[in-house]
């Protein structure tokens, strides 16, 4: 309950302030709410000065309002922040005695950091040391150490992770560093280890006459050969390649493949089978043995007589007849703009081309052209005598005059996504949307109403000229605060029954102009009715009714359903009654 302030009036003893009764009342209600408030409820207690909670091991709880702080006199305490209010000032953390100040598991005593839960205390960013640091156990250091001056390595060092030295170093006797050894001048390394070597960046790893680099092995001394010898029998390898002497055989294949061109200024000489797979030019006779079984390009410039079957890649030539092995097709195939010729050509013993004429070959067979997907069969100029064409495209390009028989059926139609029934034309697709379209700037005309060809603006209305043209207009009149709408309910029933309704979201009140027509006994009325609702109940009252009849039509009542204010009638008879009304809707 908020403060009650008494009412003094205006003027001394005028009459117009609270009453005696009325003042003391509210006195009484102030001091009832001052004790029912925490500071009177028994949990705390003001002593002196001292705040202290009364029931067991409660806390004391401060708690601000909004973005506000609990202040002392020169700190604050924001949210988790401890901040200090005094320019400049420490914040001083002091412990009584030998006590200690601890932050989570860190305890600081005196100049002492000591750990409550832990061994180990972790400083994950960077630690600035301007004086002298002791270490009296063992210390670990995981990165890199950089040090300014010389540094005392003592024999118990066994592990060090990273060491840059920028002055001369001396190591003697055998060092390890990581898996490799360096002793006098051996580099080896340990458990059959490879030894490798990687240089920075673009560097390269540089022996007395050669340069490795990446991948590539160079001669340094100029035109000097790049000699790669083996020790006493044994053999240069090369990938798979080995080359022993002038010999050069292969380790994991029976081939050795030439990739690129192959020039042989001296004679060539094989002992095994010579397959050639290209085209092979001879500068001089070729004998051909009778154990050659396979050439894959043969140029014969002069007359040449083949006997018997041949087969030539995969075609077979015997007698007249041109055949092919695996059921493969036989490709005829003219080079630039050459043509294929054939006097007479018979296709699967029943199709015969002959001249400038396709036919069949077998009685009363059909011959059918039929594209493969989405291609189509075209034809420049088309003569059918006799024939009809079933679902063609006629005068795709040009288009032109035709005769046509008139298309007639009683059963639906469907025409890609749209369905004909009866008189019902509809999409067959779920959920898609019927369009009618004109071309161009052509409209679309339903039961003589031609509908505009594009959208209007916001809020606007089709009207129509009087000739059957629709177009856009915009309504006379702007409401920012109301809505205006009419209406009609024809109620039967001399039971309540609801005229009408708004949503008391939207609207908080409206004004009714309500026409009433009971045409069976002839009686007529008209009446205003004003509705108002405060969220949970609704309101109505009726006034300036005009009727023939000697009462009131109806009776009527408001009430709230939900989210709507419900207008409600009672007929004076359980006649048709006819209520026509206009309703003036006023805002929230």
């Amino acid at each position: 309950m908020a403060q009650q302030s008494l009412n003094l009036g205006t003027n001394a003893n005028d009459g117009t302030g609270d009453t005696l009764r009325v003042a003391m009342d509210k006195v009484n209600d102030n001091f009832t709410e001052l004790y029912n408030s925490p500071l009177f409820s028994g949990h705390l207690t003001f002593a002196g000065n001292e705040i202290s909670a009364t029931r067991s091991n409660d806390d004391i709880v401060f708690v601000p309002s909004g973005t506000g702080s609990v202040s002392f006199p020169s700190i604050k305490i924001n949210d988790n922040n401890i901040e200090g209010l005094r320019t400049n000032e420490n914040i001083n953390l002091v412990p009584n005695g030998t006590g200690s100040v601890v932050f989570g598991a860190i305890k600081i005593q005196g100049t002492s950091f000591s750990s409550d839960d832990s061994t180990i205390i972790n400083i994950n960013d960077g630690l600035i040391v301007d004086g002298t640091i002791n270490v009296s156990g063992t210390a670990t250091i995981t990165g890199a150490a950089s040090l300014g001056s010389t540094l005392a390595v003592s024999s118990a060092l066994t592990t060090l992770s990273t060491l840059n030295v920028t002055g001369a170093t001396s190591l003697v006797g055998t060092t390890t560093i990581d898996n490799l050894t360096l002793n006098d001048n051996i580099i080896g390394s340990s458990s059959n280890a490879d030894i490798i070597l990687t240089p920075g960046g673009t560097g390269s790893v540089v022996l007395p006459a050669v340069t490795i680099n990446d991948n590539n092995i160079t001669g340094t001394r100029s035109n000097d050969d790049l000699n790669i010898n083996a020790s006493g029998t044994g053999v240069i390898k090369i990938g798979a390649l080995k080359f022993d002497g002038t010999s050069i055989s292969s380790d994991d294949s029976t081939t050795v493949n030439v990739n690129d061109n192959l020039i042989i200024d001296g004679t060539l000489t094989t002992t095994g089978a010579a397959t050639f797979t290209g085209a092979t030019n001879l500068g001089s006779t070729l004998a051909v043995p009778s154990a050659l079984t396979t050439l894959s390009t043969l140029n014969v410039t002069s007359t040449t007589g083949l006997v018997g079957t041949t087969t030539i890649d995969n075609l077979t030539f015997n007698d007249n007849t041109i055949g092919s092995s695996s059921n493969a097709d036989i490709n005829l195939t003219p080079g630039g703009t050459g043509s294929v010729i054939l006097s007479s050509l018979t296709i699967d013993s029943n199709i015969n081309i002959t001249d400038n004429e396709i036919k069949t070959t077998q009685s009363n067979s059909d011959l059918v052209i039929a594209p493969a997907g989405t291609g189509q069969v075209v034809l420049s100029k088309a003569d059918i005598n006799g024939g009809t064409i079933d679902g063609t495209v006629i005068g795709g390009t040009t288009p032109a005059a035709g005769s046509f028989t008139t298309l007639s059926t009683t059963a639906s139609l469907t025409i890609d996504g749209i369905t004909i029934a009866d008189n019902t034309v509809s999409t067959n697709e779920s959920n898609s949307i019927l369009e009618l379209s004109g071309n161009g700037t052509g409209g679309v005309t339903i039961s003589g109403f031609t509908f505009p060809t594009s959208d209007g603006s916001d809020g606007q209305f089709l009207k129509t000229d009087g000739l059957g043209n629709l177009a856009f207009a915009t309504a006379s009149a702007t409401l920012s605060h109301s809505d205006i709408g009419d209406g009609t309910t024809t109620v039967a029933t001399s039971t309540t029954s609801t005229l009408n309704q708004f949503d008391k979201t939207a609207h908080r009140s409206a004004k009714y102009f309500i026409s009433v027509s009971d045409a069976t006994n002839s009686r007529f009325e008209i009446v205003e009715a004003n509705v108002i609702t405060d969220g949970t109940n609704a309101f109505v009252t009726t006034f300036g009714s005009v009727s023939d009849h000697a009462t009131g039509l109806a009776v009527y009542s408001a009430d709230v359903d939900g989210d709507n204010v419900r207008l409600r009638v009672t007929n004076i008879s359980d006649n048709s009654t006819v209520f026509k009304f206009q309703r003036i809707a006023i805002d929230v």
